[in-house]
């Protein structure tokens, strides 16, 4: 009896966009990138890729500020107004990261609508 093959961990997503990107493509993320890094896709597929690494680096972004806020509010921090100008900064940064992330999500959709017109026109009973 062969073994059972090793089950592969979930993928986690870069970003909000992924499923849409994959679904349009017919690719993962991952291959998508390494087409693009390869040079085979056309120019509306690559802008594409590129267009989602910006938003994936954006999303790094606001996790890591996320992430700040959860150590700040843990408890390991002695309550002062030290404290108190740190979790606002780091709720600044937060929120201009979100902006920035919100900015290159737009990006992607942008890129991404004519290939998802073209997907669509060549689903069989498109009209």
């Amino acid at each position: 009896m062969p073994p059972e093959p090793t089950p592969t961990p979930p993928r986690r997503a870069v970003s909000p966009l992924d499923h849409r990107l994959e679904a349009a493509t017919g690719h993962d993320i991952d291959s998508l990138g390494a087409y693009r890094d390869r040079g085979v896709l056309d120019e509306a597929h690559a802008h594409l890729v590129y267009q989602h690494r910006e938003v994936a680096e954006a999303q790094r972004g606001v996790v890591l500020h996320l992430r700040l806020l959860h150590r700040l509010s843990s408890g390991d921090f002695d309550v002062n107004e030290s404290l108190f100008a740190r979790i606002e900064r780091t709720a600044d940064q937060l929120e201009q990261a979100s902006a920035a992330r919100d900015a290159t999500a737009r990006n992607v959709l942008v890129a991404l609508e004519p290939i998802e017109a073209a997907a669509a026109a060549s689903w069989p009973g498109a009209k």
